[in-house]
């Protein structure tokens, strides 16, 4: 309905820091179009729109219902007192600050995923290069959204990314070398074949000497991964 009312420009100027009187042509644009559609601008954004009330008033009620307010100040022209208006000086600092913030967390997600996609091309080139067996992939997600393919189900792993959960049955599968390689294969076979290759790559990243003793024990343990 905002955007309808053509509210995300004038709030861009005002933001910008661009001072209005009330008679621009998009002010006044707005202004008519609330006033003609007041009974969907009651219902939607629940504001009473007067139809005798001015462009500026009009103006404002949508910036309180944002939080934001206007500021004036009455020059001299011409020999008379005219009115600008323009957004409050702390709306314009917060605003700044909060699309800062928001660019700041994309900028950090996109490095996030960067240096995942780095991560795990590293660890698929290792993968070939050693073992000459596929590399793993972050499994496509279910219909329910999540990307659980027939892995264990555990609370920990539920809401932590792919690899945080390859890392977290690395880690299970080290404890249970201690009983046996039958134990590890066991926990392997409740695991996608990605998450197979993943999970044999951390052990070794983890523990690179018990790694080594479990292939001496089982030098066919790539066969498990298929």
């Amino acid at each position: 309905m905002r955007h309808r009312l053509g509210l995300r420009a004038v709030l861009l100027d005002l933001i910008a820091g661009v001072e209005i009187k009330g008679d621009e042509a998009m002010i006044q644009v707005l202004a008519e179009f609330s006033k003609r559609n007041a009974s969907h601008v009651l219902g939607i954004l629940n504001l009473t729109i007067p139809l005798d009330e001015s462009a500026i008033w009009i103006l404002g009620q949508y910036l309180s219902q944002l939080g934001l307010s206007t500021e004036s100040r009455r020059p001299l022209e011409n020999g008379q007192r005219v009115r600008y208006y323009r957004l409050n000086t702390e709306n314009v600092v917060f605003i700044q600050e909060v699309l800062s913030y928001r660019l700041r967390q994309r900028e950090d997600r996109e490095k996030k995923r960067q240096e995942e996609q780095t991560k795990n091309a590293a660890y698929a080139a290792r993968m070939q290069s050693q073992y000459g067996i596929n590399p793993p992939s972050t499994p496509p997600l279910n219909k329910d959204g999540s990307n659980n393919w027939g892995g264990v189900d555990t609370d920990e792993s539920s809401s932590i990314s792919w690899w945080e959960r390859v890392k977290y049955y690395a880690q299970l599968a080290i404890e249970r070398f201690q009983y046996g390689v039958n134990a590890v294969k066991q926990l392997l076979s409740t695991l996608t074949s990605d998450e197979r290759c993943g999970v044999m790559l951390k052990f070794e990243d983890i523990n690179q000497d018990l790694f080594a003793q479990l292939v001496a024990d089982a030098p066919d343990w790539v066969e498990w991964i298929g």
